[in-house]
C-alpha cells in the first residue's frame, strides 16, 4: 500500500475532479466559492472546516444527490457524478442499520440494491463482517449491538460493496474516544487491504491526520480551499502509535493554523 500511494503521482488517473466550482442553493446563499480539489486514485484525503462550509455538500455533489447547477465542474474518473453509480459508496455518520434485519443481511442489502447475486452478496458479507471483528454476531439484530458494533456493520456493508470510491462523511463522529480509536485502526487496516480511493469529511483535525494522505482545509461559508497539506506520515500506521509521534502533533498544529487563518480571512 504504501508503494502504490506514492507511484500515485500527478500524472495518476483521478477519482474526482472539482475545477473552480461554485454553488449556490437558492440564488443568493452561497454555499461554495471557487473551489478546486482533485483526487487521485488510491488516496485518502479529509476535509476539514467549520460546521456549514460545504464540506457534505461536496460529498453530496460527488454522489449525484445535489445537481451541479452553479460554476465549475465536478467529475467522477472523467464523468459527470450520477446517483447510484456502483463504484461510489457512501457512509453517513449514523450507521443506518435497518431495526429488522439482521448485521449479515444489513451487510448484505448494498450488494442487492446493486443486484449482486444472493449467494455471493451472502459470502462477501459474512467474510467482511469477519473482516471487521463480527465473526459470531451474524445473525444478531441492531437493537443488540453496541453503537461501534453497529458502526463496524456498516464499515462492512461500505466496503462489500467493492465501490473503488468511498465517500465518508464524519462516520466516526458519534462514537466515544476509546471506540472510535479502533474504529479508526479498523479502517486504516481496510483501506490498506482494499486500496479504495477516499474522500471522508471530519471535525476532528487528530483523526485527520491520522488516516489521511492530504489534509484539505476549508473556511466559512461560502466554503473555499485555504490549505491542503500532504501527511507524510509512513503507512502502515498505528493510531495509538502515532499519539507519540512529535510529527503527528506538528501537522495537527499545522492544520489549526490554517483552520484559524480560514476563520479569520472570512470574518475580515
Amino acid at each position: 500500500m504504501v508503494q502504490f500511494r506514492q507511484a500515485c503521482g500527478l500524472h495518476a488517473a483521478l477519482a474526482i475532479a472539482v475545477d473552480d466550482l461554485s454553488l449556490s442553493f437558492d440564488g443568493s446563499t452561497q454555499v461554495l466559492s471557487g473551489v478546486n480539489l482533485h483526487l487521485r486514485q488510491g488516496e485518502f484525503v479529509s476535509l476539514v472546516g467549520p460546521s456549514g462550509c460545504g464540506k457534505t455538500t461536496l460529498l453530496n455533489l460527488a454522489a449525484g444527490l445535489v445537481p451541479h447547477t452553479g460554476q465549475g465542474r465536478i467529475q467522477l474518473a472523467g464523468a459527470a457524478p450520477v446517483q447510484g453509480h456502483p463504484q461510489v459508496g457512501y457512509m453517513l455518520a449514523r450507521d443506518s442499520l435497518m431495526p429488522w434485519k439482521t448485521a449479515l443481511q444489513n451487510a448484505m442489502f448494498g450488494m442487492q440494491v446493486r443486484g449482486v447475486p444472493r449467494d455471493q452478496a451472502q459470502e462477501r458479507a459474512h467474510a467482511m463482517l469477519h473482516e471487521v471483528g463480527l465473526a459470531g454476531f451474524e445473525n444478531t439484530l441492531p437493537k443488540a449491538l453496541s453503537h461501534g458494533m453497529r458502526q463496524r456493520v456498516a464499515l462492512a456493508r461500505t466496503f462489500a460493496m467493492g465501490s473503488s470510491l468511498l465517500l465518508m462523511d464524519e462516520p466516526f463522529g458519534a462514537l466515544d474516544a476509546q471506540t472510535k480509536l479502533q474504529l479508526e485502526d479498523l479502517l486504516l487496516r481496510l483501506c490498506q487491504q482494499h486500496q479504495q480511493s477516499v474522500l471522508f469529511v471530519t471535525h476532528d483535525l487528530a483523526e485527520a491526520v491520522a488516516v489521511s494522505d492530504r489534509v484539505v482545509v476549508m473556511t466559512s461559508r461560502p466554503g473555499r480551499i485555504v490549505a491542503d497539506i500532504a501527511i507524510d506520515l509512513p503507512r502502515p500506521r498505528s493510531i495509538r502509535a502515532l499519539q507519540k509521534d512529535p510529527h503527528f502533533h506538528a501537522l495537527y498544529a499545522q492544520l489549526w493554523s490554517h483552520l484559524e487563518s480560514g476563520w479569520s480571512k472570512h470574518e475580515g
